[in-house]
């Protein structure tokens, strides 16, 4: 195995990827070369705990190996080494830790129903995991309990006990990812690898006015247009080569203003606000003050 690169080959690696000498466009290269070791780490570890598992090694063993107790082992990989192949994603684009969490656990409720495929009202209680998917339906008052009890009115589950079965994604579900990624893909600035994680696919599933998991939003309570502004700031980025404006210090062009954080243009509906070469829309602001009306703890989430 070669010795692990030191702090001036990454640093030389990121020159070479950055392309210029601007300083903020090397940090966008040091965080996606950072993004792409530990990515290809976590993968390289769920493939031999598979490798493991599959040569007929228990959850205890690897646990031990790993200085985790048996129950963690079996939570932190069950899903990551059995689950997340039902989907896999496109050539080129990542799946965040939190997405990969959240898949894993909507199979997992579809077969505690006893279903053979895990549809959006699934993929909705998945995103409860982990991520700022699980933070935002918290935040609006979304619970495991509602949704389960909302999905068992508005569709047709088993009633009686079922056989056990392999559980797989359904059309809809697969078509909300392949939608979600393509969002990732579009909004993702142009230095950086295309991660898609969880407000993407919430965003996606709760604006489909025929999804199962928008009936099951609606059955609750829940206002898409509350989940939308949540999510705002985290998939409204503009797909500039760095994501951002020039750091120029100046007032910004009004013929071409938009809004600095989500990338909308001005319109008669969507004021502006300029700032010394950036602008801030109405809604970036009242998202800011939700935000900073949060206890600190929660505005970490």
């Amino acid at each position: 195995m070669s010795e692990e690169p030191t702090v001036e080959q990454l640093i030389q690696a990121a020159h070479a990827r950055a392309g210029n000498d601007d300083e903020l466009a090397l940090l966008d290269a040091v965080i996606a070369l950072a993004q792409d070791v530990s990515t290809h780490t976590d993968a390289a570890v769920d493939q031999v705990v598979r490798q493991v598992r599959d040569a007929g090694h228990s959850w205890t063993v690897i646990g031990e190996h790993l200085g985790i107790s048996r129950q963690a082992a079996r939570q932190r990989y069950t899903g990551r080494v059995d689950r997340v192949e039902e989907a896999p994603p496109p050539v080129g684009l990542i799946r965040g830790r939190d997405l990969e969490s959240s898949l894993s656990a909507a199979l997992a409720a579809a077969e505690a129903d006893g279903l053979a495929e895990a549809g959006t009202e699934h993929l909705l209680l998945g995103l409860l995991t982990d991520g700022v998917a699980a933070a935002t339906l918290e935040r609006l008052g979304a619970t495991r309990d509602k949704i389960r009890d909302a999905s068992h009115r508005l569709f047709d589950y088993p009633t009686g006990p079922t056989p056990p079965q392999h559980t797989v994604f359904s059309p809809q579900a697969k078509g909300a990812l392949a939608v979600a990624e393509q969002l990732a893909t579009e909004r993702t600035p142009t230095c950086a690898p295309v991660v898609v994680n969880t407000p993407q696919l919430l965003a996606v599933i709760a604006t489909n006015p025929g999804s199962r998991a928008r009936r099951v939003l609606d059955d609750i309570g829940i206002d898409t247009a509350d989940i939308k502004r949540q999510l705002h700031c985290y998939i409204n980025v503009p797909r500039t080569a760095f994501g951002r404006r020039s750091r120029r210090r100046s007032r910004p062009d009004e013929r071409s203003a938009r809004c600095s954080f989500c990338g909308h243009p001005r319109t008669e509906e969507r004021r502006l606000v300029a700032g010394p070469d950036v602008w801030i829309c109405a809604d970036c602001v009242a998202l800011c003050g939700e935000i900073l009306a949060l206890p600190s703890g929660a505005r970490s989430k």
